[in-house]
């Protein structure tokens, strides 16, 4: 990364970012499932449902206020 300059954000901004990033990860790991085959990819999935837990949180996340829209959105 040299010669490249980051962006300072505010927190809003990182955690819209944050939001918005583990929203698209998941859609890309949506159709993953605890196989052998592809355990990894379901612990992806796993963590990133508990960040966006965690982000819905936050008074101004756009996720929605029930505890359980997320893991209806991304089943596990």
């Amino acid at each position: 990364m040299t010669g490249c300059k980051m962006e300072k954000k505010n927190a809003a901004e990182i955690l819209a970012y944050l939001e918005k990033l583990l929203t698209e990860y998941l859609e890309d790991l949506k159709d993953s499932a605890a196989t052998d085959k592809n355990l990894f990819a379901y612990g992806e999935k796993t963590a990133y449902v508990e960040c966006l837990e965690i982000i819905q949180r936050w008074d101004e996340s756009s996720l929605g206020s029930a505890d359980d829209a997320i893991e209806e959105r991304f089943p596990l």
